[in-house]
């Protein structure tokens, strides 16, 4: 299963720094939607990124070195996996199946 990478994280506190957006647990879970951050991994993760002291003025590029330059932010983003749930909504009127994935018959 993949895990998050700095290449992605690097795009995600770029935005955040671009937008005067503060790095928070919260503000990291918000971002990363689409990755199972549990309520232990977004503290840590925002209180390392602080440790960077990244700002502004850094280009993503930059942010992607200093996070793969940091040996405990490699750590968390191996534990972060993306979110595989699947949602399927459907309307059904009528007689017969409202299968929603595979049906096996026989």
């Amino acid at each position: 299963m993949e895990f998050l990478s700095s290449v992605i994280l690097s795009g995600v506190v770029y935005d955040m720094l671009k937008h005067q957006v503060s790095i928070t647990a919260t503000s990291i879970k918000e971002k990363l939607k689409g990755w199972v951050i549990d309520e232990v991994v977004a503290p840590a993760l925002a209180e390392e990124i602080k440790k960077l002291s990244l700002n502004d003025e850094m280009s993503e590029k930059a942010i992607e070195r200093k996070l793969l330059d940091s040996g405990e932010i490699q750590q968390i983003l191996s534990s972060i996996k993306p979110n595989n749930t699947t949602v399927i909504m459907q309307n059904h009127s009528g007689t017969g199946d409202n299968v929603g994935g595979n049906k096996i018959t026989g």
